[in-house]
C-alpha cells in the first residue's frame, strides 16, 4: 500500500505584486525615479511564492532520480483569502499552476490584497501593502480541517485574528515553520510570542535581527533558526537550554545579479519547508547533530538561485 505524503500547508497573506527597481530614494516631497518594472507585471506573490518552492521542492530524497518519490514527497495546501475580484481570480489559478491544492483559499469582499514593492539602488526594499477587505470574519471550515489534518505548517505574516485561531487550531504534534515578516500591524509583541514558542523552524532575514531577543526568551531549546543574508548566505542557529542562540553553521549563496529579487525570501523557505516536512519527526532538543538542517539549508539555496537564474534568462540578461 502506497503511504500517504506528509501534508504541509501555507498560512498567510495572498498579494498582488507590483515591483519595481529605482533609482536612489530622494525622500519625501521629491521625486525617485523608476528604473525598471518587473517582468511579470502583476506577479501573484505571498503565499503563492511559498506554495510554489514547496511543491517544486524534491524534499523526500533530493538524490533520487524516481519521479513518483519526488511528487509524493509532500502534499502542499494553500490557506489565505482573495476579494471576488479578478486578481483573486487569477491568483488562485497561480497557486493551483504552481503545484497547490485550493481548499483552504476562503474568497469573501470585493478586493485582493496588493503589494508594491520598490527597491531603491543602494536600499533594502520599500513594502507598500493594501490587504484588500477579504480578512473579516474567523477561519472557514475548510481552514480549520486543513489545520487540524496538517502534518507541517507555514506561517507567514498574516491578519493577527487568524494566525491565532490557527495556532489553537494545528495538532500539537504538526512541525511549524514560522517565516518572520517585520510588518506591525501584523505581528504585535504577544503575537510574535506565542509563535516563538510554538515554532520547531524559524527564518528570518538579516534586517529582522531585531526580534532575536525575544525569540530566545521564548522559544523551546533545539529550535532552528535560520538568518538569510542575501547574496551572504545563510546561517543556522540554534536556541539553547538557557535560553540563548548560538551559531551552528553557514551555507554560502550563489550570487546572482542584476535580477529582481521579488520572492527569493519565500522560494528560500518554502523549499526548507517541504523539505522539513518531509523528514521523520524528531526531538529537537535532544537531536543536536545540526547537518540535516544545513543539508536543508544548502537545498533552499540552491533552489532559490536557481529561480533567479530563471528569471535573469527570461529577461535575456
Amino acid at each position: 500500500m502506497t503511504a500517504v505524503a506528509p501534508l504541509l500547508l501555507v498560512t498567510g497573506y495572498a498579494s498582488v505584486d507590483f515591483a519595481m527597481q529605482l533609482a536612489p530614494f530622494r525622500g519625501t516631497d521629491a521625486t525617485t525615479t523608476v528604473l525598471g518594472r518587473a517582468d511579470e507585471w502583476p506577479r501573484y506573490g505571498g503565499v503563492a511564492h511559498v506554495t510554489r518552492a514547496a511543491a517544486a521542492s524534491r524534499a523526500a530524497d533530493p538524490s533520487s532520480q524516481d519521479a513518483a518519490v519526488v511528487e509524493s514527497s509532500v502534499r502542499v495546501e494553500a490557506l489565505s483569502w482573495v476579494g471576488q475580484d479578478p486578481d483573486g481570480a487569477a491568483w488562485i489559478d497561480a497557486v493551483k499552476r504552481g503545484g497547490a491544492g485550493s481548499a483552504g483559499i476562503a474568497t469573501r469582499g470585493t478586493r485582493s490584497p496588493t503589494s508594491f514593492l520598490l527597491y531603491p539602488e543602494g536600499d533594502g526594499t520599500i513594502c507598500l501593502f493594501d490587504p484588500g477587505d477579504c480578512h473579516d470574519g474567523a477561519l472557514t471550515s475548510d481552514q480549520r480541517r486543513l489545520a487540524a489534518a496538517a502534518d507541517a505548517v507555514v506561517v507567514t505574516i498574516g491578519p493577527a485574528h487568524a494566525t491565532r485561531e490557527l495556532l489553537d487550531a494545528i495538532r500539537p504534534d504538526a512541525t511549524l515553520c514560522w517565516i518572520l515578516k517585520q510588518d506591525p500591524d501584523s505581528l504585535s509583541g504577544d503575537l510574535a510570542t506565542a509563535l516563538a514558542a510554538r515554532a520547531d523552524v524559524i527564518t528570518l532575514s538579516e534586517g529582522e535581527s531585531g526580534y532575536l531577543a525575544g525569540i530566545a526568551a521564548a522559544a523551546r531549546p533545539g529550535t532552528d533558526i535560520i538568518v538569510t543574508r542575501g547574496s551572504r548566505g545563510a546561517e543556522l542557529r540554534r536556541v539553547t537550554a538557557n535560553a540563548t542562540i548560538e551559531p551552528i553553521g553557514s551555507v554560502p549563496a550563489e550570487p546572482v545579479a542584476g535580477v529582481d529579487t521579488t520572492g527569493a525570501g519565500d522560494t528560500f523557505s518554502g523549499t526548507l519547508a517541504a523539505r522539513i516536512a518531509a523528514e521523520p519527526a524528531r526531538d529537537r532538543a535532544h537531536d543536536t547533530d545540526p547537518r540535516p538542517m544545513l543539508e536543508h539549508i544548502a537545498a533552499a539555496a540552491g533552489a532559490t538561485a536557481a529561480m533567479l537564474r530563471a528569471r535573469a534568462t527570461e529577461l535575456g540578461r
